[in-house]
């Protein structure tokens, strides 16, 4: 086998076998294990709830709701466990 054809670069590439996300800003799929990781993720999940219409939109915004109200209550809690024990 030769060298020219293991790295033959003359076909296009079919970007729907690509990363399935690579963000701009970044420019790379991130290691999901990192600050930047979870910010693409973020960032993807969030460009997929635009991307919902009807029910699954509801369903969705519902679930989001669920978390921020679960962690703000989480966050209060830990403020008056905190607060309680001076």
């Amino acid at each position: 086998m030769h060298v020219d054809e293991l790295y033959d670069d003359s076909e296009p590439e079919d970007p729907s076998w690509a990363s399935p996300y690579v963000d701009g800003a970044w420019g790379r799929t991130a290691n999901p294990n990192t600050a930047d990781g979870e910010l693409q993720n973020l960032a993807a999940f969030g460009t997929g709830l635009t991307k919902l219409t009807g029910p699954r939109r509801t369903a969705a915004r519902v679930v989001v709701w669920l978390i921020l109200i679960g962690t703000a209550i989480a966050i209060i809690e830990g403020v008056v466990g905190i607060i309680s024990t001076w």
